[in-house]
């Protein structure tokens, strides 16, 4: 297995890259300067020219186009996007004098539509996500200039790539098997921690699916898997994570779907759905980027709507109208307070953090509890390993922190 790397930096001065075969090589790329979630470029070298999957983000892409041409004295023929994420598909610009086809599923072409058009909102949220003062985009998409439904196949020199439709993370993958080299590309169907399956700030993911293309790479029995950010080239070490991350989406959606329909809401599923300890144990699903509640929101918003069968969340006011109310009963802010200072000595910090709300949803600039929720805050980032939530932690402490700069 080719050893995943931590501390790549954004704008590295080499490459990091490593030759898996004789005619494959692979560059192991930092996603916004977080050792929890980096990301592989792959080319593969043929007779006829080079075919580049995953082109990796704009800072790199022109290091990448440089070390094809010098690995392989051709140009690149073909790029295939395993799916339309932008440190997936960002520095195909790179490369377009060359002319390549861009290869993807149909997919792809709204989804980078779609990024388009909510790009400000992307950025504010990937700023948040991965704690990382995001520009605005330096590149531009390049869209495919041949997409597919269900397979796709082309053949360069002597080997065959062959496409296969998947959803996972995204609803647009594609498992790309060059059957000659006995190697598979997974782009992030493939990974080293806990999957990707829920995430606070964007659209729906798919587990059953998601399990079925995990079955679909065993099923090729490949020597050689590349991932997200994994390179598996021992076949027992490849089923191993597979299996476990097959066992992980259907124990979640089965038990997701077998507690709605016993009537439980969401709030009880959060609470009483918990992995068994084969999963919670396993190397292979640290919770380092996303995490249990996140998978168990998405399958929750996939299957069964919003609404909590409480008639007060039919059509709810804003919630600082009812937390006005409430502080209007209790009348002393310092009550308040005095209460999430001692949940926040028994440890209880996400229920003091809803407990000042009663506070901030109608009085945002209130100094007292502002204070408080920084320390909470404070408290939650340094105990979360997950990356995702760490950073939404660490988002809304440093922005009460500059609040409170100002206030001295």
């Amino acid at each position: 297995m080719v050893e995943r790397k931590e501390g790549i930096p954004l704008q590295p001065d080499k490459l990091d890259a490593v030759k898996v075969t004789r005619d494959i090589w692979v560059v192991q790329n930092s996603v916004l300067g977080q050792d929890a979630h980096t990301s592989y470029t792959g080319w593969v070298t043929t007779a006829e020219g080079a075919v580049v999957i995953d082109p990796g983000n704009f800072r790199t892409c022109q290091m990448i186009k440089d070390a094809v041409a010098k690995d392989t004295g051709k140009t690149v023929r073909y790029i295939i996007y395993t799916h339309a994420h932008g440190d997936h598909t960002a520095g195909a610009a790179a490369f377009t004098d060359q002319r390549p086809k861009v290869i993807a599923h149909e997919n792809v072409i709204p989804r980078l539509d779609r990024y388009t058009a909510m790009e400000k909102y992307i950025r504010r949220i990937n700023s948040i996500q991965f704690h990382f003062d995001i520009p605005p985009r330096r590149f531009h998409h390049v869209y495919p200039t041949d997409i597919y439904h269900d397979e796709f196949e082309f053949t360069l020199g002597n080997k065959t790539f062959r496409l296969f439709h998947a959803m996972g993370e995204t609803d647009d993958h594609s498992l790309v098997w060059i059957p000659e080299l006995k190697t598979i590309f997974c782009g992030d169907l493939l990974e080293s921690s806990f999957p990707n399956l829920g995430n606070p700030f964007k659209v729906l993911r798919y587990g059953r699916e998601w399990a079925l293309a995990l079955e679909k790479v065993l099923s090729l029995e490949p020597e050689y898997a590349i991932g997200g950010d994994i390179v598996i080239s021992d076949r027992q070490r490849l089923r191993e994570v597979c299996e476990d991350n097959i066992e992980l989406f259907h124990f979640l959606e089965n038990s997701v779907i077998k507690a709605a329909n016993e009537g439980k809401n969401l709030e009880q599923m959060l609470e009483e759905i918990q992995l068994p300890p084969d999963l919670l144990n396993s190397p292979n699903l640290k919770q380092v980027y996303s995490r249990r509640e996140f998978a168990i929101y998405n399958i929750w918003r996939r299957y069964c709507g919003y609404f909590d069968f409480s008639p007060s969340s039919l059509l709810p006011r804003p919630k600082r109208e009812l937390a006005g109310v409430v502080r209007g009963l209790i009348g002393k802010d310092e009550a308040i307070l005095d209460k999430a200072r001692e949940l926040i000595q028994s440890g209880k910090l996400q229920l003091a953090l809803e407990t000042l709300d009663i506070i901030l949803k109608t009085d945002y600039e209130n100094v007292p509890a502002r204070r408080l929720r920084c320390d909470i805050l404070l408290k939650l980032a340094a105990a979360d390993t997950c990356l995702m939530s760490r950073n939404v932690w660490v988002h809304y402490m440093e922005e009460d922190e500059r609040f409170l700069a100002v206030q001295k």
